[in-house]
Formats: structure tokens, sequence, C-alpha cells
């Protein structure tokens, strides 16, 4: 085995704590509030209507789909630390204006400004994807098992940040003046800046390292292929929007089963704390089951939606939200792993299926506010109906997964931007 350069080691490290740094900050400021949405527009803003709620999210993500592939086309000219310290440097300013915003108005044109520079922070996870990568080529490892240790790190940092940004949500709400909370976030996009200064200048510019893209294993061109791609952009947006529809109102629905806001706020991540404690199984089981992983995690975690609507006290309710979680670890693994399989990690294949996937973010909002107008436990049920059709497009015999690769793996292309974490969301 070779070993790596101890220069590379030393640096490997901190660069990758700084990356997850930089997604963990997007993640926890793009949803902290989400949660919370209906409750601070009625106590900032008067505002009791669920469609408020509805379009305020889908003008952040309409404007964050705009913003991310103009930051990627910067990417192309400046390098990774510029931009990301750029994109936090205008975020602080926005937030804060936001605490001070007079109107609902104001308040949505204020947020979609600090997505659209928020999303800057999206180009460390290819940069992450990279640094794993490279690691992977220099210690000559399976290159499936390095893209799963890659996939189930972002999945860890993605439900840890679910975590704090649900209690840093909670915790704004609970002051006297959530204001002060929502401008707070300024704070910590100037202390990460600086730190971001210090240490990402140390990545290598990709700019001058591309190489060509890893295409999948399986041949490009021909029906087979096309059926592939169709796959794997059905699978992303039935799965995107599944776990978006049921957020926005669930800790509405969760006090008014009388958890109380702190018990509706513990709800709200406990799946993800579910999916935290069987993430350390996801290698064994993608290893043991391959593609039949997708389906079957697809399936529990569409029961413990099911479960939840079915709840009739909050000891079920809680169960449901466990099954649920305890799928969703597994399956976001068995997801980013097959849109790899399905379209390589670069090129213009991973950017359209991607960009397609956008399509599930952007009707969540509308769908859900629409749903609960009819019955508040309306989206879990949704949630549950889209899991079905990812369980059920996975099956599909046609456009199975591409074998695994073994031995060393090639040498790393850097990932055509735009990329998208797992889950994406482009909330505030």
């Amino acid at each position: 085995m070779t070993v790596a350069h101890p220069a590379t080691a030393r640096r490997g490290l901190p660069l990758r704590a700084v990356l997850i740094a930089v997604i963990a900050l997007y993640l926890i400021a793009e949803t902290a509030l989400a949660p919370f949405l209906p409750q601070l527009f009625a106590h900032l803003y008067g505002i009791d209507d669920p469609g408020a709620t509805g379009l305020y999210l889908w003008v952040c993500r309409i404007v964050g789909l705009i913003a991310l592939p103009l930051w990627g086309l910067a990417a192309r000219r400046r390098p990774l630390h510029q931009l990301v310290v750029t994109g936090l440097c205008a975020a602080a300013v926005v937030d804060v204006l936001l605490g001070f915003a007079p109107s609902y108005t104001a308040f949505t044109a204020l947020s979609a400004a600090s997505v659209a520079a928020n999303a800057a922070l999206l180009l460390a996870y290819p940069a992450f994807i990279a640094e794993h990568t490279r690691k992977a080529a220099e210690e000559q490892s399976d290159a499936e098992h390095a893209e799963l240790a890659a996939v189930r790190s972002i999945v860890v940092v993605f439900h840890v940040a679910a975590v704090a940004a649900t209690l840093v949500g909670a915790g704004v709400l609970a002051l006297p003046d959530p204001r002060l909370g929502v401008s707070g976030f300024a704070v910590v996009d100037v202390l990460l800046a600086a730190l971001i200064v210090r240490v990402l200048r140390r990545l290598p510019d990709e700019r001058k390292q591309q190489k060509p893209s890893t295409a999948p294993v399986r041949q490009r061109g021909g029906r087979r292929w096309w059926l592939l791609l169709a796959q794997a952009a059905v699978i992303g947006v039935a799965f995107d929007f599944a776990i978006a529809v049921a957020r926005p109102f669930f800790t509405e629905l969760a006090e008014g089963m009388g958890s109380g806001s702190i018990g509706g706020a513990v709800l709200f991540f406990l799946p993800s704390l579910a999916a935290l404690a069987v993430l350390p199984a996801s290698r064994h089981c993608h290893d043991r089951y391959g593609h039949r992983l997708l389906p079957a995690a697809a399936v529990v975690c569409a029961a413990g939606f099911v479960w939840q609507y079915l709840a009739d006290g909050l000891v079920p309710l809680v169960c449901g939200r466990l099954l649920a979680g305890v799928g969703l670890g597994l399956l976001q693994v068995a997801v980013e792993m097959r849109m790899f399989h399905s379209t390589g990690t670069a090129g213009p294949a991973f950017t359209a299926v991607e960009t397609v996937r956008s399509a599930g973010l952007l009707a969540a909002p509308l769908v859900s506010a629409a749903a609960v107008t009819h019955d508040l436990a309306l989206p879990l049920t949704i949630a549950a109906a889209a899991l079905g059709c990812v369980a059920a497009a996975s099956l599909l015999r046609a456009a199975a997964p591409a074998p695994a690769r073994t031995g060393p793996p090639p040498a790393p292309a850097a990932p055509e931007r735009p990329v998208t974490v797992p889950a994406k969301e482009y909330d505030r």
C-alpha cells in the first residue's frame, strides 16, 4: 500500500475539516428557521396563512437554483476559497439586515439574497469529494468504498447539521426578540470566513487540474443509457420531494398533539438521530444487499411516514419518526450511490440529473402548503407515496445500477459544477 506524503497527510485533515465546516454551516444557516417558519411569521408579522410559508420557501429555492450555477461558472475563473469567503461576507451583511426586515415581503426578499450568497458554500461539496478521491488514490484503496465513505460522511454531516439547525431555530424562536437571533448568523459567517482565508487557500486549484469526466461504468449513448439516466432522475426527484414535503408544518402538527415547542423541535430532528444510529451499518448493508438496499430502505422510510400519519398520540408519533429515520439513513446513502453509478461524478449527465432533481424541491413547499389546508398531517402521506415511487422506480430492471468497481481508482477528476448536497435544502 502506498503511504501518503507527510505534507499531504498533514494538509488533508484540516482541509477536509474546514470543508465539512463550510457544508455544515450552509445546512444550518439554510434550514435552522425552516421548521418554525409558520410560528415565526405569526410572531413577527401576524401572518397565519400556510401559503405564506409555501411561497417563502418556493422563492428561496428558485433563487438558490439560479445562484448555484452562477457560482459554478465563477469557480472556473476564481479559486474556491475566494468565492466561499465572498459568499460568506455577503451573507453576513444580508443576515444583519434580515433581523430588521419590517415586513414579510422584505423578509422574503432579504432571505432570498442570503440564499444566493450562501449558495457559494455548496462549492465545498465537490472539493470534499475530490479530497476523499485523492486520498483513496494515494492509498490505492477501493474506488467503490472510497465513494461510499465520502457519501456517508456527507450524510452524517447532513443529519448532525439537521439536529443542530433545529436546536438553533428553536433557540431563535424562544428569544424575547427573534430578530436578534436571525441577525446573529452574521457572526458565524464572519468567523468561518476568517478561518477559510487561513486554510482553504491551500486547496489545489482545480482550474489548473481539469481532467476528463469520470463517466459511468456503462457505455454512454443508446436506449439503455438514457433509461438509466431517466431512472436516476425519477428517483432523485421523488426522494428530494418526499423529504422536503413533510418538513414545513411538522412542528405545528407535533405541538397540536401536545408536544410543546421544545418537544416539537425534538420530534422534528428525531429521524436524524435514528439515521445517525444506523449509518455505521451502511457499508455492510451496501455490500450485502447491493441495489436491493434502495427499495427496501425506501419502503421502511415510507412505513415510518404512514405510522406518523396514523398516530393518535405522542408515543406512536415518536415510533413513526424513529422508523422513518432508520429508513432515511440507509436510503440517503443508497440514493446518492445510485446517482454516482448512473451518471458518474461529473460531466453533462451528472449536471442534468442533479438539475432535474431540483423539481422535487420546487414543488414540495407549494404542495405541502396546499395539503395542510385540508389536514395538517396530509404531507406525511404524500411523502410516503413519493417514497413508494422511489422504491418502484429503483426496481426497474432495464436500468439496473452498474456493477461495483474493484481495484485502484482512476485518477480523480474535478467534479463539474453545479453540484448539490444530498437532500439539498434552500430554506432559510
